[in-house]
């Protein structure tokens, strides 16, 4: 499983995770979780759209698919839904039986990790799978 956040680097997640699924020849899911708590749709009389959220959901589903047609060679199934990163990271990689999950790291460190957390460093420390981390900053420091 490749989840990505499609921040700028998620190309390069996902390419290090089709590297790793060519090279073990297994399939990929590849997976975007819409944060419903970080994100801000307007909403109809005090509740949140539902065909508002039906749409953002449907958007990363085909973002998913275009990556995924850039490897015809790996099979690619894709998951997108609303929920805590976090925790459904790792509740979908149980779900599916994932044997390796892959995902990258923005390197935040001080205030701005201790404030926004770091999903990559949670999913590490509860996953009971092999977890790739694919970092950011690919230059030396």
């Amino acid at each position: 499983m490749i989840a990505v956040d499609f921040s700028s680097y998620s190309a390069s997640v996902i390419a290090a995770g089709m590297e790793l699924a060519r090279n073990t020849k297994s399939s990929v899911v590849l997976l975007s979780i819409l944060d419903k708590t970080a994100e801000l749709i307007p909403s109809v009389e005090g509740g949140e759209s539902s065909d508002e959220w039906t749409r953002r959901v449907q958007d990363l589903a085909t973002r998913l698919n275009t990556f995924a047609a850039d490897y015809p060679d790996v099979a690619v199934s894709v998951s997108a839904i609303i929920g805590n990163p976090k925790r459904d990271i790792l509740e979908q990689a149980a779900e599916q039986e994932i044997q390796t999950l892959v995902l990258g790291t923005h390197g935040r460190t001080g205030l701005d990790h201790f404030l926004i957390g770091s999903t990559a460093e949670f999913v590490i420390r509860h996953s009971p799978i092999p977890v790739l981390v694919v970092p950011y900053k690919q230059k030396k420091h």
